[in-house]
């Protein structure tokens, strides 16, 4: 706006810069015509008088006075110009006449003579206009050079400079905006009544109300604070009133579409000379993000607590099931087949190994344990894990299973909770009960496949609800930790689901429909190898002979774990922690009677755990057969005992005839050995 007025200037200079010499030239071509035209006028009745007394002093023959009139006419006391000067009768017959040399244009008056009160001729004055053309033409050039250079002068001096500020102000201005808007913030000017004028329109791309809102004062700032914050904005306020009249403070504010976000405000109050409040100035910074990382962080410290609460829960729980399993396990040996307790036993040890698989499910919900995977065949697990999920629920399973479903390596526990996680949800998803459609079959994967997976076997299980399904909208959050729809949940069940099947290289997808229902798509990577009648081979006892040394911190377990290897026929020695059984381990390699294998829990809190025990051991004997065992599921060494010295690995808790087969295998096969 400021360039476009002195542009304008510019202009109206230039213009009084043309057009003032025209009107000076003007001005006085005008001036000196009137001033001829009355001389002339003047000098035509003067010498008119003068000729008259002629006319009169000789009435009849007077026109016969030729000499004395021409004399007459001649007669003229400074001549500065030429000029015609004549006496015409009243035919306009020359009488006399005086001539100059006169040059075009010209300008003529007359004036009549008079006879007796009667006109009998005329007196003409002609005079040139040339000399007047020339003065004029002069004065306009004087005029012109003059304009000119005043022009030239204050274009130079006044406006071009004026031009040159305003450019640099226009440049510094335009540099301020782009400044501006390319800050991650928002810079703000406001006032005590909480109206507020933004400097760029980021405001509207991150409220959702335009800056024309707050230019026009439709919209007050104090409007869009959340009620519940608004006290606390205004203390922050008073409190800088009071010391620096700077401030800073944070708040949450209300999204035109209705969501919250959260803002840093950092500003001065800016004040007259009487004390009064003139303005505040400052920024808008969007904290929203920091603010969730913050909430984030903090969940996530909670959830590392809770995870080292949780692993001691289970390690603890798993010693107790140990204990339990372990003579339930050693009583159902005892007794006769045709004892009807034996059903009642077998229940009491499913239930041992359900409880297993909630504490190995809380581990994961809480740390997220690498995998322990084994051989397994995927459609009991999928039936058992369902049908436990169920119980107690108006959901029933329906199942669409082939028996020709490739085996999986995975970890049992794992994906037993991935199953309960869904089918959880689709319970949750059927308050008033229906059936859970679940589906499997093999699938090979090729190449361009759309899915995030390598190509190869795979084996596909879907699991559809009846339930009410969900937005779009909902689809692609519904794995961030934390997202939830449900007004009671942790928002981990799936999170937790698909990070299980991330590690163990598969992926899971969701398809959903609002009132038809949801389905999960979970992909596993099958494995070629076949799988032996897991029962029977779990059900066979394994007897051996030899020395078995077991090392446990906890009495029960130790005692129980003695028991049992006692029973497989072993001589069972027993140690409380890893310098126990060090000391026992050396003795016996002196004395000639060496151990055939050695058990060692991993976790002897206060003392020598298992992974520095096998370390002293494979010192003393390089060829020692020893078997990892821990309540700690997820613990590294139980996905990679080999790496450590292990021979075989047995997770707590276990039953006589696991065991029997581990110690059979190890024993039976001398190359298991790590040295």
């Amino acid at each position: 706006m400021k360039l476009r007025k002195t542009a304008t200037a510019h202009h109206i200079a230039l213009a009084l810069a043309i057009v003032i010499p025209f009107f000076l030239s003007g001005s006085y071509f005008f001036i000196g015509y009137v001033n001829i035209d009355a001389t002339l006028q003047t000098e035509a009745e003067a010498n008119a008088l003068f000729a008259s007394q002629i006319i009169h002093a000789n009435p009849d023959y007077w026109q016969f006075e030729q000499i004395r009139l021409q004399e007459f006419l001649s007669r003229r006391l400074i001549k500065t110009h030429n000029e015609i000067r004549r006496i015409v009768d009243l035919n306009n017959a020359m009488v006399a006449e005086h001539r100059d040399h006169l040059e075009y244009p010209f300008m003529m008056r007359s004036h009549d003579l008079y006879d007796s009160g009667r006109v009998v001729a005329k007196l003409e004055i002609i005079r040139s206009l040339r000399p007047l053309l020339w003065n004029t033409l002069l004065v306009g050039i004087v005029g012109y050079l003059l304009t000119l250079a005043i022009y030239w002068s204050v274009k130079i001096f006044i406006l071009d400079r004026r031009q040159q500020a305003e450019e640099s102000l226009l440049e510094s201005e335009e540099k301020y905006r782009l400044l501006v808007s390319k800050l991650p913030a928002l810079v703000f000017k406001g006032y005590a009544d909480w109206v507020v004028d933004f400097f760029d329109d980021k405001i509207e791309a991150l409220t959702g109300y335009s800056k024309a809102e707050f230019d026009s004062r439709r919209l007050k700032w104090s409007e869009v604070i959340q009620s519940e914050d608004l006290s606390s904005v205004k203390d922050a306020f008073i409190q800088a009133l009071r010391t620096n009249q700077s401030y800073v403070r944070e708040y949450r504010i209300k999204a035109k579409d209705g969501g919250t976000l959260w803002l840093q405000e950092k500003g001065q109050i800016i004040r007259h000379q009487d004390g009064k409040i003139d303005y505040i100035s400052g920024v808008f910074f969007d904290i929203t993000e920091r603010k969730i990382f913050e909430e984030e962080r903090l969940t996530f410290s909670k959830m590392e607590s809770l995870g080292v609460l949780a692993g001691g829960i289970a390690h603890d729980f798993n010693n107790i099931l140990t204990v339990i399993l372990g003579n339930i396990n050693l009583a159902m040996l005892d007794l006769p087949v045709e004892y009807g307790g034996q059903e009642i036993l077998t229940e009491a040890e499913k239930a041992c190994f359900q409880a297993q698989s909630l504490a190995r499910q809380l581990l994961t919900f809480a740390k997220g344990g690498a995998p322990i995977k084994e051989l397994v065949a995927i459609e009991p697990l999928i039936r058992e894990s369902v049908t436990f999920a169920c119980r107690g629920s108006a959901v029933r399973g329906e199942f669409t299973l082939p028996d020709n479903l490739w085996a999986l390596e995975v970890d049992p526990g794992q994906i037993n909770q991935v199953f309960r996680n869904l089918i959880i949800n689709a319970i949750q998803a059927m308050p008033g009960g229906g059936t859970i459609k679940i589906q499997a079959e093999n699938l090979v994967l090729a190449a361009e496949s759309d899915l995030p997976l390598s190509p190869g076997k795979y084996v596909k299980i879907s699991l559809q609800d009846q339930g009410g399904g969900m937005p779009a909208g909902y689809l692609a959050k519904i794995f961030d930790p934390y997202f939830t729809t449900k007004q009671k949940g942790s928002g981990l069940g799936l999170a937790t689901s698909y990070f299980i099947l991330k590690n163990h290289h598969g992926h899971i997808a969701v398809e959903s429909k609002p009132r038809v229902g949801t389905t999960f798509t979970l992909y596993l990577p099958a494995v070629d190898q076949k799988i032996s009648p897991s029962s029977e081979a779990k059900m066979k006892l394994y007897s051996g002979k030899g020395k078995i040394l077991v090392m446990d911190d906890e009495d029960l377990v130790r005692e129980v774990v003695g028991k049992m290897v006692a029973y497989l026929g072993y001589e069972a020695n027993l140690a409380r922690d890893g310098a126990e059984a060090i000391s026992i381990f050396t003795e016996a390699q002196k004395s000639g009677q060496p151990f055939d294998a050695v058990i060692l829990d991993l976790t002897v809190p206060g003392g020598m755990g298992g992974k520095e025990t096998i370390e002293n051991l494979l010192k003393i004997d390089p060829k020692v057969k020893a078997i990892a065992s821990s309540g700690y599921s997820d613990d590294p060494v139980m996905a990679e005992f080999h790496k450590y010295g292990f021979s075989a690995i047995i997770p707590k808790p276990y039953r006589v005839m696991e065991a029997g087969k581990i110690l059979h295998d190890i024993i039976a096969n001398k190359e298991d050995a790590p040295g």
